[in-house]
Protein backbone atom coordinates (compact mmCIF):
# COMPACT_ATOMS: atom_id res chain seq x y z
CA UNK A 1 0.00 0.00 0.00
CA UNK A 2 0.88 3.59 -0.49
CA UNK A 3 0.44 6.76 1.55
CA UNK A 4 -2.62 8.25 0.57
CA UNK A 5 -3.62 12.06 2.10
CA UNK A 6 -7.36 12.76 2.24
CA UNK A 7 -8.95 16.00 2.14
CA UNK A 8 -11.79 16.07 4.83
CA UNK A 9 -14.55 18.21 6.22
CA UNK A 10 -14.95 15.91 9.36
CA UNK A 11 -13.12 13.15 10.64
CA UNK A 12 -14.78 9.07 9.75
CA UNK A 13 -15.31 6.56 12.42
CA UNK A 14 -13.03 4.54 10.35
CA UNK A 15 -10.03 6.93 11.37
CA UNK A 16 -11.37 7.82 14.86
CA UNK A 17 -8.88 5.31 16.68
CA UNK A 18 -5.80 6.70 15.07
CA UNK A 19 -6.91 10.01 14.78
CA UNK A 20 -7.10 9.98 18.96
CA UNK A 21 -3.32 9.00 19.65
CA UNK A 22 -2.31 11.33 16.79
CA UNK A 23 -3.94 14.45 18.79
CA UNK A 24 -2.81 13.04 22.18
CA UNK A 25 -5.69 14.83 23.99
CA UNK A 26 -6.06 18.07 21.63
CA UNK A 27 -9.54 18.23 19.95
CA UNK A 28 -10.47 18.82 16.76
CA UNK A 29 -11.98 22.27 15.58
CA UNK A 30 -15.73 22.31 14.21
CA UNK A 31 -14.28 24.09 11.61
CA UNK A 32 -11.34 23.57 9.32
CA UNK A 33 -10.18 21.97 6.40
CA UNK A 34 -9.16 18.47 7.86
CA UNK A 35 -5.30 16.27 5.91
CA UNK A 36 -5.59 12.88 6.90
CA UNK A 37 -2.19 11.14 5.79
CA UNK A 38 -3.25 7.02 5.97
CA UNK A 39 -0.75 4.09 5.12
CA UNK A 40 -2.49 0.82 4.87
CA UNK A 41 -5.65 2.40 5.61
CA UNK A 42 -4.50 3.56 9.19
CA UNK A 43 -4.02 7.12 9.93
CA UNK A 44 -0.71 8.39 9.97
CA UNK A 45 -0.64 11.90 10.12
CA UNK A 46 -3.31 14.85 10.52
CA UNK A 47 -3.27 18.63 9.82
CA UNK A 48 -5.83 20.91 9.43
CA UNK A 49 -6.05 24.17 8.06
CA UNK A 50 -8.38 26.98 9.48
CA UNK A 51 -9.60 30.08 8.12
CA UNK A 52 -10.77 33.39 9.12
CA UNK A 53 -11.49 36.73 7.57
CA UNK A 54 -8.20 38.03 8.89
CA UNK A 55 -5.66 35.06 8.71
CA UNK A 56 -5.43 31.37 7.12
CA UNK A 57 -3.01 28.94 9.76
CA UNK A 58 -2.14 25.73 9.83
CA UNK A 59 -3.61 25.01 13.20
CA UNK A 60 -2.02 21.38 14.03
CA UNK A 61 0.49 19.11 12.03
CA UNK A 62 1.75 16.18 13.63
CA UNK A 63 2.63 12.40 12.59
CA UNK A 64 2.64 9.55 14.99
CA UNK A 65 6.11 8.58 16.58
CA UNK A 66 6.30 5.24 15.26
CA UNK A 67 6.05 6.84 11.50
CA UNK A 68 8.33 10.09 11.85
CA UNK A 69 10.98 10.20 9.71
CA UNK A 70 10.12 8.91 6.43
CA UNK A 71 8.54 12.13 4.85
CA UNK A 72 5.38 11.56 5.63
CA UNK A 73 4.71 15.18 7.16
CA UNK A 74 6.41 16.91 4.61
CA UNK A 75 3.66 15.06 1.60
CA UNK A 76 1.33 16.30 3.88
CA UNK A 77 2.72 20.00 4.05
CA UNK A 78 3.25 19.72 0.52
CA UNK A 79 -0.67 19.24 -0.16
CA UNK A 80 -1.93 21.54 2.11
CA UNK A 81 0.44 24.51 0.57
CA UNK A 82 -0.91 23.36 -2.86
CA UNK A 83 -4.68 23.56 -1.26
CA UNK A 84 -4.10 27.14 0.10
CA UNK A 85 -2.24 28.30 -2.98
CA UNK A 86 -4.92 27.22 -5.13
CA UNK A 87 -7.47 28.86 -3.05
CA UNK A 88 -5.47 32.16 -4.05
CA UNK A 89 -3.62 32.55 -0.29
CA UNK A 90 -0.40 34.12 -0.32
CA UNK A 91 1.15 32.91 2.70
CA UNK A 92 0.38 30.34 5.93
CA UNK A 93 1.39 30.82 9.47
CA UNK A 94 1.51 28.65 12.22
CA UNK A 95 2.04 28.63 16.10
CA UNK A 96 4.53 26.12 17.60
CA UNK A 97 2.36 26.36 20.82
CA UNK A 98 -0.03 24.25 19.02
CA UNK A 99 2.58 21.32 19.76
CA UNK A 100 3.30 20.05 23.63
CA UNK A 101 6.13 21.41 24.76
CA UNK A 102 8.43 18.95 24.49
CA UNK A 103 7.52 18.64 20.95
CA UNK A 104 7.33 22.77 20.21
CA UNK A 105 11.15 23.09 19.03
CA UNK A 106 11.24 19.88 16.56
CA UNK A 107 7.86 21.13 14.74
CA UNK A 108 9.75 24.67 14.43
CA UNK A 109 12.44 22.92 13.00
CA UNK A 110 10.70 20.78 10.79
CA UNK A 111 8.80 23.98 9.60
CA UNK A 112 11.88 25.93 9.30
CA UNK A 113 13.15 23.18 6.56
CA UNK A 114 10.26 23.53 4.88
CA UNK A 115 10.29 26.82 3.99
CA UNK A 116 8.82 29.10 7.19
CA UNK A 117 10.55 31.85 8.73
CA UNK A 118 10.12 33.57 12.47
CA UNK A 119 7.81 36.15 12.40
CA UNK A 120 6.96 37.82 15.43
CA UNK A 121 6.80 34.22 17.64
CA UNK A 122 4.72 32.61 14.41
CA UNK A 123 6.18 30.98 11.68
CA UNK A 124 4.76 31.73 8.19
CA UNK A 125 6.03 30.75 4.97
CA UNK A 126 4.64 32.53 1.50
CA UNK A 127 3.51 30.03 -0.98
CA UNK A 128 5.31 30.74 -4.15
CA UNK A 129 4.80 29.89 -7.81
Amino acid sequence: MRLTIHRLEQISELHRHHVNIILQGKTLPDQAYFYLATFNDKAVALAWREHSPKQERLGFIAVRDITRRRGIGQELLRQIKLDAKAAGLSHLSCNPAQAPPEQQTGLADFLASQGFNTQAGMLSCYLED
